[in-house]
This record gives structure tokens, sequence and C-alpha cells, in this order.
């Protein structure tokens, strides 16, 4: 198993008595240990979020030791295995935890491998930030505007071909959102996926994809070079620096982040679930995490507890809907688990 571990570490903090953290004056106990496991390699999206945490518990003082874990692969399998062992010790969250970085990415991977649903496999958190997305074509594109781009698809949706990232990843899911909005036959969408933003920009200078879907911030540098134009921003306002109209103005129902958020070990106690919560509310009031989510250019989407724990379960049945009417999986039963996935 792929793994590495890296530390952030306050200087000058005495250890805690054994089975319990410490608090700061009168404020709530400040876990001794983390590990923060990132469900990537090291400067993939999830990598980067689990290090800006690591930045924002220690500098803030929210937690004395943060590691940070690196466990890709598997659809996100070795993550959550990672997290399950990060509680055999027994000790409580408050003297040594683990929080998993999860997203839109585990959600669907867990989905097309046949594994148990995310919330089943762990114990959800919060959410915290997102990216919206944005669709663009180039700047000679006959595409002038996203009615251009919505007429063309309802009359060839297999001649309008559309890349972004991974398959089965958030702009595929997005796109097949997008169809559907439409009224188009998400089977017939013909979508290519590549390695990352960058990859899938180079594919529409080269003419291999008529559009694009990729995180706004990621055409940062093809929209101010003038390369780029975008038709649509999938947030729920039009977005600062760029000029295009959001799907919802379009009239397409439609709001969608690539999101990531915190995950607990399955089977938390009450009592370290209430912790953790506690924990992630102090996350978002930091500002140092603040700070950092501004240079990063993520939105703060903050949800917590029983509420994202609901809003996990609604965006999975959406995600499943989407994936199999995007031919990804052979059933959209909600109970089918491993009978769900297409085999290669």
């Amino acid at each position: 198993m792929h793994r590495r571990r890296f530390f952030w570490i306050t200087a000058g903090v005495a250890a805690a008595a054994a089975g319990c953290g410490t608090t700061d004056g009168a404020g709530p106990p400040v876990p001794e240990r983390l590990s923060v496991i990132a469900p990537a390699a090291r400067g993939r999206e999830a990598d980067r979020v689990a290090r800006a945490l690591a930045s924002a518990l220690t500098g803030d003082g929210l937690a004395r030791t943060v590691e940070v874990e690196n466990h890709p692969g598997g659809a996100g399998a070795a993550a959550l295995a990672a997290l399950a062992a990060s509680r055999t010790s027994g000790a409580p969250f408050t003297r040594e935890g683990g929080l998993l970085v999860a997203g839109m990415p585990m959600v669907a991977g867990a989905e097309t491998s046949g594994a148990a649903p995310l919330a089943e496999s762990a114990t959800p958190l919060a959410r915290l930030v997102g990216e919206w997305a944005a669709l663009a074509v180039s700047a000679d594109s006959r595409l002038r505007s996203f009615e251009d781009f919505a007429a063309r698809l309802r009359r060839d949706p297999a001649g309008l071909v559309v890349g972004g990232r991974a398959a089965g990843g958030p702009d595929h899911v997005l796109y097949g959102m997008i169809g559907k909005c439409l009224g188009v036959d998400a089977r017939l969408l013909e979508y290519t996926g590549y390695a990352g933003a960058d990859q899938a920009v180079e594919a529409l200078g080269g003419g291999w994809a008529a559009a694009i879907l990729a995180p706004a911030r990621a055409l940062a540098a093809g929209l101010a070079s003038g390369r780029l134009r975008v038709l649509a921003v999938s947030s729920r306002e039009r977005i600062d620096g760029i000029e295009a109209p959001t799907l919802m103005e379009l009239e397409v129902r439609l709001e969608y982040a690539d999101w990531r958020g915190l995950l607990g070990p399955g089977e938390m106690s009450a009592e370290d679930r209430e912790a953790a919560v506690a924990l992630c509310d102090r996350i978002d009031a930091s500002p140092r995490w603040r700070e950092l989510c501004a240079r990063q250019g993520w939105e703060r989407v903050y949800l917590s507890g029983d509420d994202f724990r609901q809003w996990l379960a609604t965006e999975t049945e959406r995600t499943r809907g989407v994936l199999y009417e995007l031919g990804l999986l052979g059933s959209s039963d909600t109970n089918c688990r491993a009978g769900c996935a297409i085999r290669p």
C-alpha cells in the first residue's frame, strides 16, 4: 500500500494526561494527535485540502500534533481502511483521532466499484469547501453562448465532444446533470476524461473537444490570455472575474460544486462524534483556515453534523442516478451494492 506520512507539530507543547485531551483555558478539549487522511497522492486536490487543514489545526491551536497520510487508489478503499485503522487504539477522539478528507470523487468511486455508500463506511462530520465548475469553449468557437451549446447538444448529443477530468468524476457527472436538465438522453453524451483540468484545456485548444467542464479557477490563465470563453458556471451566484451567467439564470435548475468534507471512522461513539463535529465547527471559524481557503480559491460551503449526514445521503442518491443514466452503473437501485457496478 502506498503510504506517506508528514507531520505538523506545534512547538513547546507539554504532553496531556493519558486518556484525555487538554484544554486551553476554559475552551473545549484540544485533540492530542490527529491523522488527516487524503485519498490521493501528494499534490492532488484532496491532499492540498488535508495539508491546509493540518496547517490550520496546528497554527490556530486546534490540535497538538497532526499527521497527514496519503492513501491513493482503490476508489478510496485504501483511505477508508486507513481511517478504520486510526481507531484501533481505542483512545477517545480528544486524545487520538482520524479524519478522512472525502468528496464527490469518493462518493462516485464507491458507487462504480460496488462498495457500500460512503456514509455507511464512515461517519459524516462536515462539508467544508467546494469548487464551482465552468463550461468553457475556445475563444474562436462557433458556440457563442450557452443557448448555442444547448441547441447543438439537443440536436446531436453524440456529435458534441465535451472534455473534463476523469470519467465518472465531478465534471462528467455535472455534464450528465446538464444533459438531463436539457432533456437529452445522458447515454448519448460524448465525454472524454483527462488526467486533470490542464490536460482538458490542452484538448480544447487542440480541437479534440468542443467544450470542457472544469473548476472555474483552473481556467484563470486561459481566460486572462483570451484563449477561452466561459458559457456558464455552476454556482448559485455569478463568479467574480468571469463574465458568464449561472446555470440557474439560464433556466437550468442546477447548482453543483466539487466539494470536500471530513468523515470520521465508522461507528464512532456519540461522545467522539460530538467532539469531532465541534472540532469541524472550530476549523470553519479558524482565521487561518479561512485565509487558506481564500488563497486556494475554495468556496466555504460549511454544513455539519446531522445536516451534513442528510445532505450526503441526498447527494449520493443524486450522483448514483446520474451515473446510472450515463451508463456507468447497471442499476439505479439504492440497495443493489456490488450488483450496481458494470464490470469490465
